[in-house]
């Protein structure tokens, strides 16, 4: 590294201890704006001097990044402000990095991005504009449509700067600027669009497959940013609507001569628009709760998901038998039945929510029997099988929810509460429930099944009540109502499991017959299935304060004292009151404990006043399902 570029290093500690250079602001302003010029105006640049360069160009911005948080001192504040003033005034260094944006070096050319970019958000902050040349720019690039480091660049820019703005990085009036940043390049996105993901990208192309691939998934970044705009601020214009007005063209992505990465980063794309979750992780706004015109887009999305569906999109969706992580080629094997789950919750939820959608859009309400969820179900339960998400043919169909959103809990409460709805629709379409389970749409299976995975914990269901990650609030309150409505069908479902386990149920006499089905639900076999021991729980609730009375009993039962009995909760003394003189380990006592344990829980921490909010309406729910004698003739 020559002289110059030792001086970039001594001044880029300098400026990372909070310090100013000996040189004046001019002579620094005056190298990183040579050191630039040298670069825009040399066709091919040495290796030292493209190592310089980029030395330089990360200066600059760390420069105008730290100026951004404001976290230098007063002395070096007012000397980089100076440094800055000068480049981007009379020095005009917006047009020699707008010209860098072309540079065959990549990295060069992404470094520019980062420059343009981090000075862009920091002008809007400051002065509410954004640089006409470097938004021209764009508008032309993506005009052109070619596949290159400047597209890439420009693409990657644009999304940026929207995203910090979605943050709240450059103050509080996110809409207007989102307008105005916006304003011209319209019809330049929806161009873009229109090139990269025409039905032409299907067919093999002239363009070489890892630029190509590169370019989509900044675009698709692009797309993303442009849709948490609109969900959150309201922001909405012709491009914006176009993931959704042209959603097929994302589908066909999944067949199209591409890496398998973008492929899944599209499906992602389609998900969080149909779930309305774009941005989620970074926007500092919440999603806004009306906008007629975002339903009625999102009915467009999911006609076109559930026609590529009828046309056979799920026998060409790609999942690999292996999951690879990090957009890389190289397999990582966690297990003998490893699939890649990122595809397949992807591809779930879609489906899920597009029928969910066109379920609840106001033509189905009006004549549900012209559409039949069951059909599309039980495709997607092949597509499901074709990839070995049921290992066991005596695997029970509706553990499909388990086996693809175990690791994914916010993913897994939207589609058990999605296949909810999807239920509720097809029985009242056809006035039977036979054959959910066949298509992996049982409600209670679901649910049983849910809590048989968490070892029947209820302190499990108490954090995920508290936790706002997820949406087991609605979904939970969504199947109490059903469970209300629907013990027997409860009741079944949790003998159908046992009998899928192998339990060896099918020769105890109290399982043989309808009426002892009935029997199950008696308060005589739902008795404490633990009396020993307890499972682990994940947060032990009852080691605080608000547990005194708790912390009590056990003491009691320790010692062996006969009247902890009468300190247990109402319900348990019920349980016990009418007790055959065995405790019965059946599934259906099981999740009644577990249900019993959780509203005893809930209803301690609402009284104590931890609770997060109020629980009323949950706890009547609670009550109004727990078991009784004779609870089902």
């Amino acid at each position: 590294m020559d002289a110059s570029g030792l001086d970039f290093q001594g001044i880029f500690w300098l400026l990372r201890a909070g310090s100013a250079p000996s040189l004046s602001s001019e002579e620094l302003a005056g190298r990183i704006s040579s050191c630039v010029s040298q670069t825009a105006n040399t066709p091919a640049p040495s290796v030292t001097h493209t190592d310089v360069m980029c030395l330089c160009l990360t200066l600059t911005e760390s420069i105008i990044s730290r100026l951004t948080a404001q976290s230098l001192p007063q002395d070096a504040t007012i000397f980089y402000e100076d440094v800055t003033r000068r480049l981007f005034g009379e020095m005009n260094l917006m047009a020699k990095l707008v010209t860098l944006l072309s540079c065959q070096d990549q990295l060069v050319s992404h470094l520019s991005a980062k420059c343009i970019s981090v000075y862009i958000i920091n002008d809007i902050r400051i002065t509410g504009g954004s640089s006409w040349m470097w938004r021209h720019t764009c508008a032309e690039v993506f005009q052109k449509s070619a596949a290159s480091s400047e597209l890439d660049s420009c693409v990657w820019s644009l999304t940026a700067v929207i995203k910090a703005v979605l943050r709240g990085d450059t103050g509080q009036n996110q809409r207007d600027v989102l307008t105005k940043l916006l304003s011209g390049l319209d019809s330049s996105i929806a161009y873009l669009f229109t090139n990269l993901l025409t039905p032409d990208t299907q067919e093999p192309h002239k363009r070489e497959p890892l630029k190509l691939s590169k370019t989509m998934c900044e675009f698709f970044d692009l797309l993303e940013v442009l849709s948490a705009a609109r969900l959150r601020f309201g922001v909405c214009s012709s491009v914006q609507r176009v993931v959704f007005v042209e959603s097929r063209a994302l589908l066909h992505v999944a067949r199209a001569e591409v890496e398998y990465f973008v492929k899944k980063r599209a499906l992602l794309l389609l998900k969080r628009s149909l779930l309305r979750r774009a941005g989620e992780d970074w926007a500092s706004a919440e999603a806004q709760c009306e906008d007629h015109g975002l339903t009625e887009d999102a009915l467009i999305m999911a006609d076109g998901v559930l026609q590529e569906v009828t046309a056979g999109w799920l026998k060409e969706v790609p999942v690999k038998a292996q999951a690879s992580f990090f957009g890389g080629n190289c397999d990582v094997s966690l297990g003998e039945t490893q699939k890649d789950d990122v595809i397949l919750r992807a591809v779930s939820l879609i489906l899920l929510k597009s029928l969910e959608i066109n379920i609840q859009s106001p033509r189905c309400k009006g004549s549900q029997s012209d559409f039949e969820v069951c059909g599309y179900l039980t495709e997607f339960m092949s597509f499901l099988q074709r990839h070995g998400t049921l290992m066991s043919p005596d695997a029970h169909s509706c553990s499909w929810v388990s086996a693809v959103f175990a690791e994914q809990d916010d993913d897994m409460m939207e589609s058990a509460k999605t296949l909810i709805g999807l239920y509720l629709y097809q029985k009242s379409s056809s006035s039977s429930d036979s054959g959910v389970c066949v298509w992996g749409c049982n409600p209670h299976c679901h649910f049983i099944l849910l809590l048989r995975s968490l070892s029947f914990d209820h302190s499990v269901l108490l954090d995920f009540l508290i936790s706002s990650e997820t949406c087991f609030l609605e979904y939970c309150v969504r199947y109490l109502k059903l469970l209300r409505e629907e013990r027997t069908a409860f009741c079944r479902s949790c003998r159908h499991i046992e009998d899928c386990d192998g339990a060896g149920r099918g020769t105890d006499p109290s399982v043989q017959a309808p009426s002892a089905v009935s029997e199950t639900l008696d308060v005589a076999s739902c008795t404490r299935w633990s009396t020993g021991t307890d499972v682990p729980r994940l947060v032990d609730y009852g080691s605080s304060d608000e547990s005194e009375e708790a912390e009590e009993h056990a003491s009691d039962r320790n010692s062996g004292n006969t009247a902890a009995d009468c300190s247990r909760t109402q319900s348990v003394m019920e349980l016990e009151q009418v007790q055959t003189g065995h405790a019965s380990d059946c599934l259906l006592g099981k999740v009644f404990v577990c249900l019993m344990d959780l509203r005893t829980a809930v209803k301690r921490l609402h009284n104590r006043g931890l609770f997060p909010y109020n629980p009323t309406s949950l706890l009547k729910l609670l009550s109004s399902i727990e078991p009784r004698r004779n609870a089902v003739s």
